[in-house]
């Protein structure tokens, strides 16, 4: 190639700056997200972007015999440095509120630049109604409540400031103060002072209420536990964990960034907002989850419905004795239900085992999997799109099947005289019956294989 051939401009500068104004649209959109958790766990995708221009590169100019693109120009590290220094910016915008404060992911933690100072306050005793309303609530603090067999309220505060001296540490705390107000809708429990607001002052709350009190606890930054409650109980976190276990009525949630475990409720549940992982155990009243997490979703254990909606899922399953495990890729997985199952979903594999009532699948994208160890009782009804479909059912089934796979196969291990398979233009089919009496079952896929198979 001759000497005076040019040199092409690489691809590299406009990746960058087409995925900075991604980020800023979804900044604008969605001020929540969580820039800095997303920079956190995929900083690689600029390597990433950085490999597939260079590998662009080299095979146009090939293609067109025009120079290769040095490795690194100086407009691509200027380019690079700025969309770093902005994603920098955009997480530490995220970061800032939290600075020396309670856990939250992402948070940078810089008290090693002060000296810090502790004290504990314990308050006197209230006698209160039984049934009687509490709001707990601090800006930056663990809030831990547990149930008392006494008809007292009893609360101890642990405050804890930064300063850059201890005397100026002291002083922050000198004017905090907890407040228990009382008014007809109940009593609040907070700090009480101007100090309060300010990022270097923590207040973690202790309080021991009479067993039959409905709670409500409110943290901004910070975690949340209650146990042993026979009341209503709901919290909110917005940068924190909540934990709640052993209570005797409704428990409702609401979750920014953190994880949920709840246990042992003996009414409903309900998990709202984001955040990452959540676990329900043992409920015995409905679950409802309302919200898109990041993380894990595991539910066992609920005698009443357990219904799931996000973005992308609309799950409903009724007396789940077993469990319904959403993993961090969205995959779902359902066991042991007593009840139906509807599951409405798309771009997720599914894997269901053992449902005694009415299934109903809905599915695009993914792989669906179903098994059952005893012959199925009720109808099952199966749609995906782009993605196979694998019923297993026990040798002894008798049921009616309509299957249909356009532009693709459908396999069976069943056989009986009742039972016609075919393949037309790109379209595999089973229509007819084993045995009689059975329940009906519908599948229908989309270049996907169909299987038919038998349990060992």
């Amino acid at each position: 190639m001759g000497s005076d051939a040019g040199q092409r401009s690489s691809i590299f500068t406009g990746l960058l700056l087409i995925l900075l104004g991604a980020l800023f649209l979804l900044q604008r959109f969605h001020p929540h997200f969580g820039i800095g958790h997303l920079l956190a766990r995929y900083w690689p995708v600029l390597l990433i972007l950085w490999g597939f221009a260079k590998l662009v590169d080299h095979l146009t100019s090939q293609r067109t015999g025009e120079g290769r693109p040095a490795i690194l120009t100086g407009p691509e590290a200027a380019t690079m440095l700025i969309v770093i220094a902005v994603l920098i910016g955009m997480s530490i915008r995220e970061w800032i509120p939290g600075l020396l404060s309670g856990k939250s992911e992402g948070e940078v933690d810089v008290t090693f630049l002060s000296e810090t100072y502790s004290d504990s306050q314990e308050l006197p005793a209230r006698t209160i109604p039984a049934g009687a309303h509490v709001l707990i609530q601090t800006i930056r603090g663990n809030i831990t409540i547990h149930a008392g067999e006494a008809s007292e309220l009893r609360v101890s505060a642990t405050e804890t400031a930064s300063g850059s001296n201890e005397t100026a540490a002291r002083e922050r705390l000198r004017n905090v103060k907890i407040s228990i107000d009382e008014s007809r809708n109940g009593y609040t429990i907070h700090p009480a002072s101007e100090s309060d607001a300010d990022s270097r002052v923590r207040v973690d709350l202790d309080v021991q209420l009479p067993k039959q009190s409905a709670v409500s606890a409110k943290s901004t930054h910070g975690d949340i536990t209650i146990s042993g409650v026979a009341g209503a109980v709901s919290a909110e976190a917005t940068n924190g964990d909540i934990e709640i276990h052993d209570t005797g009525s409704d428990t409702a949630v609401k979750l920014q960034k953190g994880d949920a475990r709840i246990s042992n409720v003996a009414g409903n549940v309900s998990v709202s907002g984001k955040g990452n992982e959540v676990e329900v155990d043992d409920v015995r009243g409905n679950a409802t989850f309302d919200g898109d997490f990041f993380g894990a979703v595991h539910v066992r254990n609920v005698a009443g419905t357990t219904h799931y909606t996000s973005h992308r899922s609309d799950l409903t399953v009724v007396k789940l004795d077993g469990r319904l495990e959403l993993d961090s890729s969205g995959n779902l997985q359902v066991s042991d239900v007593a009840g139906s199952a509807r599951l409405i979903t798309h771009n997720n594999d599914i894997e269901v085992e053992n449902v005694a009532g009415a299934l109903d699948i809905r599915d695009a994208h993914g792989d669906i999997k179903v098994g059952f160890e005893q012959p199925p009782r009720a109808a099952i009804s199966i749609r995906n799109e782009t993605g196979d479909v694998e019923l297993t059912l026990p040798s002894h089934s008798v049921f009616d099947i309509s299957a249909m796979s356009q532009s693709g196969d459908v396999d069976s291990e069943f056989s009986s005289s009742a039972l016609e398979h075919a393949s037309e233009n790109g379209t595999g089919r089973i229509i007819g019956r084993i045995g009689s009496g059975g329940p009906k079952i519908s599948i229908a896929t989309t270049y996907g294989t169909i299987s038919l198979k038998k349990s060992s």
